[in-house]
């Protein structure tokens, strides 16, 4: 496996379909939903930060052994 626990994450931004203007997104593994935003993002620059800031967390724990 690799340094993110063998997973491949690829993050999708999306004009949002309730809020005209604003944009979501969504992390997957492999094409499978790990992760969507509840909410919408004032632009696809600040949601595409979240999710990647997201991924980045998600591999910490992916990362993380138990012991030294």
């Amino acid at each position: 496996m690799g340094a993110n626990g063998g997973h491949l994450y690829t993050v999708e931004v999306r004009p949002s379909r309730h809020d005209p203007g604003r944009f979501t997104w969504a992390i997957r593994d492999r094409g499978k939903l790990v992760r969507g935003s509840y909410r919408p993002h004032a632009s696809e620059h600040a949601a595409r930060a979240v999710a990647l800031a997201e991924v980045e967390r998600m591999i910490g724990h992916d990362g993380q052994s138990g012991g030294t």
